[in-house]
């Protein structure tokens, strides 16, 4: 039905598969698949509650390298401005299903479903600092779900970590053992539609409260350290700076594009895209 993007229904559970080798990346082709199989979902009288998952080894591995540089990143539909919206508007509700991979965007992708469940080894992260640039709405969404200083050190290292390690944190609402997340997902989705549960929590919704946000902000910046991606890094808590600074999600959002989209402009986003693929 989709080039990139598998959609069933059955027992009133509709479930949206990326189906984008090998890593299920986000392409043009699984952007505009996402949003059509979520309209399709939406529409369809059957569909009472959502599974969105990912085939083969992975959920979700962000951005599709394969397009860097070139004008299908920017290509409608955007990940951040149609495909997420469109997600979190859902008056059904979206349970992330999460195996393998679930980094860049994809974490950012599962943030906005309204539940999340995922297998203990999956690897999760921001990688975007590494990259030169920032991980846009992961900014504003990743403090709401595991708090400030956790989000600060995941998104200025860079680095993956086993979703085992988030128990506790709004990241998740079930950590599963390998190969569950599918089956756990599903039980989830029967259990909502059998209650007739339209609750849907956004992690949008929650409000970034630390006693001493401010001092936590600026040790973060005083603790930088020169490097490839120091400017990168200082944009990034200027980002979080904007999640604490006001409840409304939008502001905030409005704040990190901006400064997204100036780095994505930025020499700095190409000399470590190249980095990379010599790395590669």
């Amino acid at each position: 039905m989709f080039a990139a993007v598998q959609y069933g229904c059955v027992d009133n559970v509709a479930t949206i598969a990326i189906d984008y080798p090998p890593v299920n990346a986000l392409s043009t082709a699984v952007r505009s698949g996402l949003l059509g199989a979520f309209r399709l979902a939406r529409d369809d009288s059957d569909a009472r509650a959502i599974i969105l998952t990912g085939k083969g080894k992975g959920f979700c591995a962000g951005g599709d390298i394969r397009e860097f540089g070139t004008p299908s990143v920017a290509a409608p539909p955007g990940l951040s401005m149609q495909v997420h919206p469109f997600i979190e508007s859902m008056n059904k509700p979206v349970i992330a299903a999460i195996h393998g991979l679930a980094i860049g965007g994809g974490l950012e992708t599962a943030l906005v479903c309204h539940y999340r469940v995922v297998e203990a080894d999956a690897r999760i992260g921001l990688p975007e600092v590494g990259l030169g640039t920032i991980p846009l709405s992961g900014t504003q969404r990743m403090p709401r779900a595991v708090g400030l200083i956790r989000a600060i050190g995941m998104i200025l290292s860079a680095s993956l970590a086993p979703a085992s390690s988030f128990a506790g944190t709004a990241l998740f609402d079930r950590i599963v053992e390998p190969g569950q997340a599918l089956d756990a997902a599903m039980q989830l989705a029967h259990a909502l539609v059998e209650r007739n549960d339209l609750s849907l929590p956004l992690i949008r919704h929650r409000a970034v409260s630390h006693r001493h946000a401010t001092r936590v902000l600026a040790h973060a910046r005083a603790a930088l350290a020169d490097g490839p991606t120091a400017h990168a890094a200082v944009q990034a808590l200027e980002a979080i700076a904007a999640s604490v600074a006001s409840d409304d999600f939008d502001t905030g959002m409005q704040k990190a594009r901006a400064l997204y989209d100036t780095l994505m402009a930025s020499d700095e986003v190409r000399i470590q895209r190249e980095r990379f693929f010599n790395r590669s």
